[in-house]
């Protein structure tokens, strides 16, 4: 028995690793379940025949014991779950296997911490074991001590190895800041927890030990560290979203598939459904965080960037039979054609398509369209065509964009006129000698100008007219409630000779050229919020020529039409998600305040610190002479 008890912890060492490093080895089903029971019970023999020897002899076998037992039998157990978790992906189960590889990891870490762990324990156990029975009754009890301290602090390590694999893997953290700066709201925490596409983000900024570069190399570096704080936090809120950081300016080797990426761009990104080969794979969405400043709208940016490239393939329907953009009236036209817009809601997961009289336009609209786009119809629209556009908008709460050609004779005073509303066919011009251009920089306050980058480059917007309030004759009701969402500008007039120059007879002004139409809540038979997502909404622009390809790429043309779009989609209100201001409370002091501080400064600190001196010497001297 005595040998026994010297080589059986040896033995199941052995049947442990000998399990890991054969297990593969065999093909049959009958003769792999077979080896796994004789090693598993060479595996506890040692703590079997210990609880023999115990109750034979009536000594209690220590806790180690069964805790070092419990190791190895749970590394091997966890061993077999995850070998049963690695079955290939089928049709129909992709989505529920999607933690799969996730949990396989883990159960990676356990093992190998629970094997460790035995290994550690069975030696270590032993050695004290051989060392103690050599050791006198005295000795023996401070080496108990000793020996006990050691085994809590290698129980100790394991736990703590878990805790911080845990800790990094779902990045926990607390925000103690009194508004929660550096948190995301709940509204953006249930947005991003319900998110079910796999996202990359990428961001590109430069480490500390990098921002000797470019000349904002040192404020991206500075800056990193709150972008990072932030975009980490959606790894912990969803492990779809994946997170990386690459410096533009080392890491070129790295950036080849994100086009002229640079330092201070978030790129986030989503495979689109469906694709397996293409140019354009992604549904992206790109974000600039360059300065202190831009972290204010960081989240509520980050949030519609999200819900841009993660919302499913929506269905865009493009009018085409009233001369419009799209159709092939302007085939022979190509900077008057609207492919370049067509291709960036691709970009976005678009599925766009024209309607004619084969989708039985303009009887009805179908029910599976998400936004209906009406682009710079030359020829006014029928009755029926009227009517369908209205129910669509009214009764089928539809989401409708539409753009105005001023050359054309379709002005959508029958739309307009419902939102008190008209249109002005007048050439607006900006720039002497560049007559009908303007460029519009005046964006009021909505979710729809948000994510525009550089809004200082303005919206080029030639060949347009502009919006004007319309007096009601006496009780009508709008149908429609308006938001202003884009301006010219005070530098704008109407060029009333089509000369590019402000005569005498004309004056700059500030003029509406993009408004946003909600049902009215007045007339909505259940009370609506105004402005809600859920109402139907239509985006009108007084002008055709800026979503062309001859003008779409100009300054941020692309970001206000993309936006435009993509906001008309969403189902989720973001203006419950509020600006991240640290806010710094500045005290200001009165005329009276200040000389009393300045008095202080200049004569009360001074003589008190005389005195007390003075105080303390003759204190000194005092005693110096009593003795």
């Amino acid at each position: 028995m005595f040998y026994l008890k010297n080589y059986l912890p040896f033995l199941s060492l052995v049947s442990l690793f000998l399990f890991f490093l054969t297990n593969d080895m065999f093909i049959n089903k009958q003769f792999k379940a077979l080896w796994f029971i004789v090693l598993f019970v060479f595996l506890h023999l040692d703590i079997i025949n210990r609880f023999i020897e115990s109750k034979k002899n009536k000594e209690k076998v220590s806790g180690i014991r069964y805790v070092t037992a419990f190791s190895g039998t749970l590394s091997i157990l966890m061993y077999q779950l995850r070998e049963y978790l690695d079955f290939p992906a089928l049709a129909g189960v992709a989505k529920q296997a999607t933690y799969l590889p996730k949990l396989r990891d883990f159960l990676l870490l356990l093992i190998v911490l629970t094997s460790l762990q035995f290994l550690v324990f069975t030696i270590v156990l032993e050695i004290s074991r051989q060392s103690m029975d050599s050791l006198t009754a005295l000795s023996k009890e401070k080496r108990t001590l000793l020996q006990n301290s050691f085994y809590s602090f290698l129980i100790i390590i394991p736990l703590l190895v878990g805790i911080n694999y845990v800790a990094v893997n779902r990045n926990y953290n607390f925000d103690l800041s009194s508004k929660g700066i550096y948190s995301f709201s709940p509204i953006s925490k249930n947005i991003i927890k319900n998110i079910k596409k796999d996202i990359k983000i990428t961001a590109f900024y430069p480490r500390p030990l990098e921002s000797s570069g470019p000349g904002n190399s040192l404020a991206l570096s500075l800056i990193r560290p709150e972008v990072q704080i932030t975009l980490e936090q959606l790894q912990a809120l969803n492990p779809l979203i994946q997170v990386r950081f690459l410096n533009a300016d080392v890491e070129t080797d790295l950036i080849g598939d994100f086009g002229q990426a640079s330092n201070g761009s978030i790129y986030i990104r989503t495979l689109k459904s469906g694709v397996v080969s293409s140019k354009q794979p992604y549904a992206e969405q790109r974000l600039v965080v360059q300065e202190k400043k831009d972290l204010e709208d960081f989240e509520r940016k980050l949030i519609q960037a999200l819900l841009n490239v993660s919302t499913e393939v929506k269905n865009a329907r493009f009018t085409s039979s009233n001369g419009e953009r799209f159709g092939l009236g302007f085939k022979n036209a190509p900077n008057e054609q609207i492919t370049n817009f067509v291709a960036a809601l691709n970009f976005l997961n678009y599925s766009v398509q024209g309607i004619g009289i084969n989708e039985g336009w303009p009887d009805k609209l179908s029910d599976d369209i998400d936004i209906l786009a009406i682009i710079g119809p030359t020829i006014p629209f029928s009755e029926n065509a009227r009517a369908s556009i209205l129910n669509f908008i009214q009764n089928k709460n539809g989401k409708v964009l539409i753009t105005i050609d001023p050359n054309g004779s379709e002005d959508f005073s029958w739309l307009l006129e419902k939102a008190a509303l008209e249109f002005k066919n007048e050439m607006l011009s900006q720039t002497e000698g560049k007559p009908g251009l303007i460029r519009a920089d005046k964006f009021p306050v909505h979710p729809i100008t948000e994510l525009i980058h550089k809004k200082d480059l303005g919206i080029y917007f030639p060949n347009s007219g502009y919006f004007s309030e319309k007096k009601l004759e006496g009780s009508t009701t709008t149908q429609f409630d308006f938001t202003n969402i884009l301006e010219s500008g005070y530098s704008s007039f109407v060029d009333e000779n089509k000369n590019g120059k402000l005569d005498n007879s004309e004056s700059r002004k500030n003029f509406t050229v993009g408004v946003l139409l909600t049902n009215s809540t007045e007339e909505s038979e259940k009370p609506k919020e105004k402005n809600n997502l859920q109402n139907g909404k239509v985006i009108l622009f007084s002008g055709t020529s800026w979503v062309t390809d001859q003008y779409f790429y100009y300054n941020a043309n692309p970001y206000l039409a993309v936006n435009g779009f993509s906001w008309l989609n969403q189902n989720i209100s973001l203006e419950g998600i509020l600006p991240r201001k640290e806010d710094t409370k500045v005290d200001v002091l009165t005329e009276n305040q200040k000389l009393t501080v300045w008095a202080i400064g200049i004569f009360v600190f001074p003589t008190l610190v005389g005195l007390i001196s003075s105080i303390f010497l003759i204190r000194k001297k005092w005693k110096k002479s009593r003795m």
